[in-house]
C-alpha cells in the first residue's frame, strides 16, 4: 500500500515538474524598487495638454513619489510625429536596461509590435491599442461607457436639445468617446440633435487650439449650448468658445475628457469624462516592482472605474437639480451607471447613423447610389427617346 502511494505520489511530482517546465510564464522577477528603470514615451501633442498625456504622467509621478525614484530610474520622450514614436521605443529597447517601457497612445501600435519582435525579453505596456504579443501588457479604455453618462448629463441640462461633438480625428478610437455621448444623451431626450466634427487640420489634430475654438464657434451658432471634446489640446479651443460665449451672457458649457478638467473654465465646464490612464500606468509600474506583471490585454470600463464623469464640483447647481420626481440629476447618473454595469444599458462602440454631421464638416455624401441613380434615369429616358 505504502509502495502504491509512494508510486502515485512520484508520478504526480513529475507530471507538475512537466507542466512547470512547459508552461508560459509571464513574469517572474520581482524588481527592488531601488532598481527599477522605465521608460515613458508619449504621444504627439506632449505635456502640458491638460488631457490624455498629462494623465499617463500623472501615473509616472505617482510612481515616483511612492517609490522615491530617482532621475536615472526614468525616462520621457515627447514626440512630435509617429516616427519620431518609434525611434523613442526602438532606442530605449537596444539600450536593454530597462524593465518596462510604456507607449502612450495608438499611434505608438507600430513601434511597439516591432521592437516587441525584436527584443523578446523586453516588457512593454502600450495604451488604447492591442499589440498581441507574449511581452507587451495593453490597456485600453470603455470610453463609450464613460461618455454615456456625459451625454446624459448634457442631454438633462440642455436647453436647446443641441449638443456638439469635437473629435480629433475620424477613427475607431474617436468615435467611441462620440458614440457613447450620443447614445447618452438620446437615452435622456430621443429628439435630441448630436453635432459632431473632427479636427479641421488632420496633420495637427491634437495641439490646434484655434482650429478647435472655430469648430466651437460654429457648433454655438447653430444653436448647440453644450459641447464634447475628444481632441487633446485642440478641445482647449472649445473652451476658449465657451468663455467667449458666456461672456456674452450665454448660457453654455463644455464638457472636458480624459483628466477632470472642471479648473480649466470653473461653472463653464459641465464636467469632464475621466479616462484613468493615470492608474493604468501607476499600476504597471506597480506590477514590475511586486513582480505580478503579465503580458495581455485589460480593458477598463465603469465596472473597473476606469472611466466615468466628474463629481461637478463647479456645477452643482447643475448636478443637484431635479432631474424627475426627487431624483437629482447626478444621482439619476449613478443610477444609469449602475445599469450599465449590471448590463441592463448596453452602449455600442459605433455611432449611430442617425447623428448630425456639423455643416463645418459634413458628413460624407453617398456618391455612389446618387451616381447609378442618374444612370438609371439616362437610360431610362433615352429608352423612351425623351433626349
Amino acid at each position: 500500500m505504502n509502495k502504491k502511494f509512494f508510486t502515485i505520489f512520484a508520478t504526480s511530482l513529475l507530471f507538475v515538474s512537466i507542466l512547470a517546465s512547459v508552461a508560459p510564464v509571464t513574469s517572474v522577477t520581482l524588481v527592488e524598487a531601488s532598481d527599477v528603470k522605465v521608460a515613458v514615451v508619449f504621444s504627439t501633442g506632449g505635456l502640458g495638454d491638460k488631457s490624455f498625456n498629462d494623465a499617463a504622467n500623472l501615473g509616472l509621478q505617482n510612481a515616483i513619489t511612492k517609490y522615491n525614484l530617482t532621475s536615472d530610474q526614468y525616462a520621457t520622450t515627447e514626440p512630435s510625429d509617429v516616427a519620431e514614436i518609434n525611434t523613442a521605443i526602438e532606442t530605449y529597447a537596444a539600450d536593454g536596461s530597462y524593465d518596462l517601457i510604456i507607449a502612450i497612445g495608438f499611434s505608438s501600435a507600430g513601434g511597439v509590435n516591432e521592437s516587441a519582435l525584436a527584443h523578446k525579453d523586453q516588457k512593454f505596456m502600450i495604451v488604447d491599442s492591442v499589440v498581441d504579443l507574449p511581452n507587451v501588457a495593453s490597456v485600453v479604455f470603455k470610453e463609450h461607457e464613460g461618455s454615456f453618462l456625459a451625454g446624459a448629463m448634457a442631454a438633462m441640462v440642455s436647453q436647446t436639445g443641441k449638443l456638439g461633438f469635437l473629435g480629433g480625428l475620424d477613427i475607431p478610437l474617436i468615435n467611441k468617446f462620440l458614440a457613447g455621448y450620443q447614445q447618452g444623451a438620446k437615452y435622456i431626450n430621443s429628439k435630441i440633435v448630436v453635432n459632431y466634427a473632427y479636427a479641421p487640420d488632420p496633420s495637427n489634430p491634437w495641439n490646434d487650439v484655434a482650429g478647435g475654438k472655430s469648430v466651437a464657434e460654429q457648433f454655438l451658432s447653430n444653436g448647440a449650448d453644450i459641447i464634447y471634446s475628444a481632441a487633446g489640446a485642440t478641445g482647449e479651443g472649445v473652451f476658449d468658445a465657451i468663455k467667449d460665449a458666456r461672456n456674452n451672457n450665454k448660457s453654455v458649457y463644455a464638457i472636458g475628457v480624459d483628466s477632470n478638467q472642471d479648473y480649466l473654465l470653473q461653472g463653464g465646464i459641465l464636467t469632464s469624462m475621466i479616462k484613468r490612464v493615470d492608474v493604468a500606468v501607476e499600476t504597471q509600474i506597480d506590477s514590475i516592482i511586486d513582480g505580478s506583471w503579465a503580458a495581455g490585454l485589460t480593458q477598463l470600463g465603469l465596472k473597473e472605474n476606469g472611466v466615468g464623469i466628474t463629481d461637478m464640483q463647479y456645477t452643482q447647481d447643475e448636478a443637484n437639480a431635479i432631474y424627475e420626481g426627487n431624483v437629482t440629476r447626478l444621482a439619476k447618473i449613478a443610477e444609469i451607471k449602475s445599469d450599465i454595469i449590471d448590463g441592463t444599458i448596453v452602449v455600442s462602440e459605433l455611432p449611430s447613423t442617425d447623428v448630425t454631421a456639423s455643416e463645418s464638416n459634413p458628413a460624407p455624401v453617398a456618391l455612389v447610389p446618387i451616381f447609378f441613380g442618374i444612370v438609371a434615369m439616362v437610360y431610362i429616358s433615352r429608352k423612351k427617346k425623351l433626349f
